[in-house]
């Protein structure tokens, strides 16, 4: 009897064995996700442009141009500096999620930086940067889910709900965060860049240059700082592609949520993973 006991117990294990395992692995392909999503987002800290820099750089360009001396510089920033914020909101909610993310698929609890549940959204047109009802709504919506899962202290169990909960909002927050960055963001170095072609085109008609060796230096710098415009325009436009392959991955996750042991679905993360970890080494490249 207790032979016969110990067999059915061995054949139960060995059963449930494979299915542990499977589910043990896509978890971690759903911690792997995540963490190389985070990796991803957070560069966004070593982008070195703002909407505030962008208005700072206009007055001292302008200041140049005509020769202006003063004590400080007198610039009117106050709406590209609300831009800003606003921009940091949308990225902080966004990163807090997918630790949140990360640790539910390590079975740890959800803990966030104080920064993920700070901050509030309306809908407003703050200088560049329009906000729509929508994007105020959907930011609501995952500040609600966020501080559910860190007041319920959610762990593995509630996998499934989170990412049900935040995927509607969660989407349209990637929409917006990457319209602020691949088109309000860049459209702002797009003036940076005529601005600096018109001074320097100014400077050769009035035939201020006129040795050979100013004229040379005045080429060089000209071409110097245009790269510079253009790699860090480069810059925002891998991280705005980032951006729209995470989110793709986080849908592919939810569509597929109450089968996170599926094999196939650990593949089709990894494919995602894959991709952004590509554009995480494009962005690096541009900083080197």
């Amino acid at each position: 009897m207790k032979n016969l006991l110990l067999e059915k117990s061995l054949v139960l294990i060995l059963m449930t064995f494979p299915l542990l395992i499977s589910s043990c692995i896509n978890l971690k392909s759903v911690g792997d996700y995540s963490a190389t999503s985070l990796e991803s987002i957070r560069n966004f800290e070593q982008i070195e442009y703002s909407f505030l820099q962008h208005c700072l750089d206009r007055c001292a360009d302008e200041a140049i141009r005509t020769f202006e001396i003063k004590r400080a510089q007198d610039c009117s920033c106050a709406l590209y500096q609300e831009a800003d914020s606003v921009t940091q909101i949308f990225y902080n909610s966004i990163e807090g999620y997918f630790q949140g993310l990360g640790n539910l698929s390590q079975n740890k609890l959800t803990q966030y930086s104080s920064n993920a549940l700070i901050g509030t959204l309306t809908a407003d047109e703050l200088g560049p940067v329009k906000i729509e009802e929508r994007t105020a709504s959907a930011f609501s919506s995952l500040s609600n889910t966020l501080l559910r899962a860190s007041t319920d202290f959610y762990r593995r169990k509630k996998i499934v709900q989170y990412i049900e909960q935040a995927n509607e909002p969660i989407q349209i927050l990637f929409e917006k965060f990457e319209t602020i960055i691949s088109n309000n963001l860049k459209k702002e170095l797009r003036f940076k860049q005529e601005r600096l072609y018109a001074y320097y085109t100014d400077m050769k008609m009035n035939r201020t240059l006129t040795s050979d060796y100013e004229k040379g230096k005045a080429t060089a710098d000209y071409y110097q700082a245009l790269e510079t415009i253009q790699r860090k325009e480069m810059e925002l436009e891998v991280f705005g592609r980032s951006l729209a392959e995470i989110a793709k991955g986080h849908q592919v996750l939810y569509e597929n949520r109450n089968k996170l042991s599926v094999k196939n679905l650990q593949e089709l993360l990894h494919g995602y993973s894959s991709n952004v970890k590509e554009l995480i080494s494009e962005f690096n490249k541009l900083n080197d």
